[in-house]
């Protein structure tokens, strides 16, 4: 199958187009290496630079170049990718001394976030003078709580604001004038007297106000009251009134003086159990809610975290489809070990499998209060895989690929002390110690507190950082303020650094703490002191790191090695 390439400009930069006729193995290999579709160009692209076309020169040899098509925007042509970097404005990978101009938009890191009511939102790094010029302007203005900056969607201000990033066509069209007006309109705010930390949202019957308020994350609609719940805190209510605002809604607040509080504010902990909760009630018919939402306060009662919430939920919500819903309690022992067994057959994992048996046990044990019930249900046995591990020269080679001081430093903070993507995000300024060049991990994994490494090479880096950013709380702070960075996005920056790198091997952060313990035990370090860095509550978890080491592997001669080396000594002899 002939497979052609050619630049295109595609979401505001330069990418490889990727045309071909349709055909699912080529698209799965594409998927393979970070490319996307564009329903624009009917192709598949990826970005336009050196280490992405050696891999898909490395996939299709026969690959056909063609010239950009007449209309697109382009000024080279694309067969310099393969010969030289310095022509994409990238400086050479393994020429660290060698700079290239950056532009202005680089130099800013910009980022266009989503609207918000009336107004573009974007970040970009603080420059002083940029920023006295962007506030000059008027209908720009800084909003602290987001820590962004907030832009009239105006042509004049777009213009305006354009000209002093020189960045053209940074906004798009979405001018204020397109939006429909629904002037005399009200949305009335009322105090929820069954819980404070809650205002009531009464809004017209339009679908457009409707749809502005179901995007509010933290929003739930009572059926009872007719009406929309929000937190009742200050950020909530002026972010209702910048979506209102863009429509000429006119808010009615009723609310008792200081009834708006930042207490109220559900925390992170809250918010993704309320949000595993609902996914889980989703699933389940209304013959089965009455076990379910026993299992749910039962796990909530003993304080486990979202994430077993919902395995164990989901687990046992598969149990009950199984016996059509009927009661656990009736369900007999050797049916259960048929039904473990058939889902044994369909090819289930083993940790899937232990997550089923383990939910089953939990029902039964802890629900039911049948603690001295004979259960005894087979164990599926653990697949004993290798975890991917990067060795020191590949970590640094995706360190060096970042060039965001933000993303650097969490993908170095991650390797540096062994973190799980959990405990990056969740990383606040308390928990490091400056002075004692340590970290205090707090309730992590399994509910417990332990005591880690901060690499000292850092230090100097997350004291400029904090300057940089001011966080408060969360060292890696998410789009909101007050709330921590996601775990996708860090997923999505390894993800990104290990394509710019140009290496073949699958990675995640979790692979950073693999090779921080990996690289430990190299170096000599005890392995009860690695179980301790690391978090383990068993030391047999810690010694799989002992089949990886490259250097006690490299010592050890295979016997036919030895074999033929004694035979050549004879021989010399």
């Amino acid at each position: 199958m002939t497979i052609t390439i050619r630049k295109i400009e595609h979401r505001g930069a330069i990418r490889i187009g990727i045309f071909f006729e349709k055909n699912y193995a080529i698209q799965q290999q594409l998927k393979g290496i970070g490319a996307t579709y564009s329903k624009t160009f009917t192709c598949w692209y990826i970005d336009y630079n050196k280490a992405a076309y050696q891999q898909l020169k490395t996939l299709f040899p026969d690959l056909q170049i063609q010239q950009p098509v007449a209309g697109e925007t382009s000024s080279r042509d694309l067969p310099p990718i393969a010969t030289s970097e310095i022509q994409l404005g990238l400086p050479p990978l393994n020429n660290p001394e060698h700079k290239v101009e950056q532009s202005l938009k680089e130099k800013l890191r910009l980022e266009l976030l989503t609207n918000i009511g009336k107004y573009w939102v974007f970040k970009m790094h603080y420059q002083q003078s940029i920023s006295k010029q962007l506030l000059s302007v008027k209908g720009v203005y800084w909003n602290a709580n987001y820590k962004c900056y907030m832009a009239l969607r105006h042509p004049d201000v777009k213009k305006s604001v354009e000209q002093i990033l020189e960045t053209p066509h940074f906004f798009g069209e979405d001018y204020l004038s397109k939006e429909r007006s629904y002037k005399g309109e009200k949305i009335i705010l009322k105090p929820h007297l069954e819980d404070v930390a809650w205002m009531e949202v009464y809004v017209p019957k339009l679908v457009a106000v409707h749809e502005k308020i179901k995007r509010f994350s933290m929003a739930r609609y009572s059926k009872i009251k007719d009406c929309y719940l929000i937190p009742a805190a200050p950020v909530a209510y002026e972010s209702l009134g910048l979506q209102m605002e863009v429509l000429s809604i006119e808010m009615v607040n009723e609310l008792p003086s200081n009834y708006l509080q930042k207490k109220h504010l559900p925390n992170r902990k809250q918010i993704e159990l309320r949000n595993a909760k609902t996914r889980i009630f989703d699933q389940v018919p209304e013959v089965g809610r009455p076990f379910v939402s026993k299992m749910m306060d039962t796990i909530l009662a003993f304080n486990y975290s979202h994430n077993t919430l919902h395995s164990y939920s989901s687990a046992f919500i598969q149990f009950l489809k199984q016996f059509d819903f009927q009661d656990p309690a009736t369900i007999e022992q050797d049916a259960i070990v048929g039904y473990l067994a058939t889902l044994m057959e369909r090819g289930l994992s083993a940790s899937s499998g232990h997550t089923m048996v383990n939910s089953i046990q939990f029902y039964y044990h802890q629900v039911l209060g049948k603690k001295y019930y004979t259960f005894k249900l087979p164990r599926p046995k653990k697949e004993k895989k290798l975890p991917t591990v990067l060795t020191m020269e590949e970590c640094l080679q995706v360190f060096k690929a970042v060039d965001n001081p933000k993303h650097k430093l969490l993908l170095l903070i991650g390797y540096g002390a062994g973190l799980r993507v959990s405990e990056i995000v969740t990383l606040q300024w308390t928990d490091i110690l400056f002075d004692e060049h340590k970290i205090h991990l707090k309730n992590a994994k399994g509910k417990k507190d332990r005591m880690v490494m901060l690499p000292y090479s850092i230090i100097q880096s997350l004291r400029v950082y904090k300057e940089m950013y001011k966080g408060k709380q969360y060292v890696f702070e998410g789009q909101f303020a007050g709330e921590p960075y996601s775990t996708t996005s860090v997923q999505t920056v390894m993800r990104q650094a290990l394509v710019k790198s140009g290496l073949s091997k699958k990675a995640t952060v979790h692979t950073l703490r693999h090779s921080f313990a990996t690289h430990l035990l190299e170096n000599g370090t005890d392995i009860r002191y690695i179980q301790q860095f690391l978090g383990h509550s068993s030391i047999k978890t810690t010694t799989i790191y002992t089949h990886l080491t490259k250097s006690a592997v490299d010592k050890i001669k295979s016997p036919l090695d030895i074999l033929v080396d004694e035979t050549n000594r004879k021989k010399l002899e």
